[in-house]
């Protein structure tokens, strides 16, 4: 058992919804999380893993007001000062193939979008995977980490780490011309229990759409909110750097790049750096 933990329960029935679409909505009338809170830990997501390897339900959430080693993508941090943002990290159980995780960067990229939108009063967009900007800068990061029962069996959890800059003034230098806050963006701080619920409901409402109608609605919803397609980028890929203009996010969630000769490449993972159009 943690130490430390805050646990309670909160129903998401009754919570507002981001979308206007009902059907999205009528998965508040059944998700549940189970609240575990830290004033500090190294990360959410290690906090959450833990949890799901003692067999911790869907729909746990690990809550801290610090993080003293957040985790980014591509091995990156994290910067998580106490009290500024929101830290958080979400245990899920879907019963997909484990060559459909990807398919969450999408579903938890629209909620966390509509989640910025809510509480900034500003336009979010979405950058390919699963950044969401406002402006051109990044003001929420997403980490999946999966872990599959077997070599031939499918998923066994899955953590969705989130990371919301929502009263940072300052970043460290190394991301200080690409990262941006909510206060920052609006000229005045932010609540972030508020936050903290909008983000929760919008999870429990596009989860649950895509557990209900498959990842179609989803990718269709992202594509409205996407900056990326018609860009000039340069995807940094396990093979090497990719230049070229983005055409589109096709129905995988790949991103097809047209080079200057114009062949098209099919990019499934990669760190997106947008250009200006």
């Amino acid at each position: 058992m943690l130490s430390g933990s805050d646990i309670r329960r909160q129903l998401c029935c009754g919570k507002e919804s981001a979308s206007a679409d009902p059907a999205a909505s009528e998965s508040l009338q059944s998700m549940e999380f189970i609240i575990h809170r830290f004033e500090s830990v190294t990360s959410t997501n290690d906090v959450a893993a833990r949890l799901a390897d003692e067999g911790a339900p869907e729909g746990t959430v690990v809550v801290a007001r610090e993080q003293t080693a957040g985790k980014g993508r591509h091995g990156r941090s994290w910067s998580s000062p106490a009290g500024e943002g929101l830290y958080l990290s979400l245990v899920l159980r879907p019963e997909v193939p484990f060559e459909r995780v990807c398919e969450l960067a999408f579903v938890t990229s629209v909620a966390a979008a509509d989640a910025v939108k809510l509480v900034s009063g500003l336009p979010a967009r979405i950058k390919w995977p699963n950044d969401v900007l406002l402006g051109d800068r990044k003001v929420c990061g997403i980490l999946i980490e999966a872990r599959r029962q077997s070599a031939v069996c499918g998923l066994q959890s899955v953590v969705v780490g989130i990371g919301m800059n929502v009263n940072n003034q300052e970043f460290p230098p190394e991301i200080s011309q690409t990262a941006t806050s909510i206060a920052l963006e609006r000229g005045g701080s932010a609540s972030l229990e508020e936050a903290e619920e909008k983000l929760l409901s919008c999870l429990g409402a596009w989860y649950g759409k895509y557990l209900r109608e498959g990842f179609a609605p989803i990718l269709r919803e992202w594509r409205i909110l996407d900056c990326t397609a018609g860009r000039e980028v340069a995807v940094n890929t396990a093979d090497g750097v990719v230049e070229g203009r983005a055409v589109e996010v096709d129905e995988r969630g790949d991103l097809i790049v047209e080079r200057e000769d114009g062949a098209r490449t099919c990019i499934a993972a990669g760190e997106v750096n947008l250009y200006d159009a």
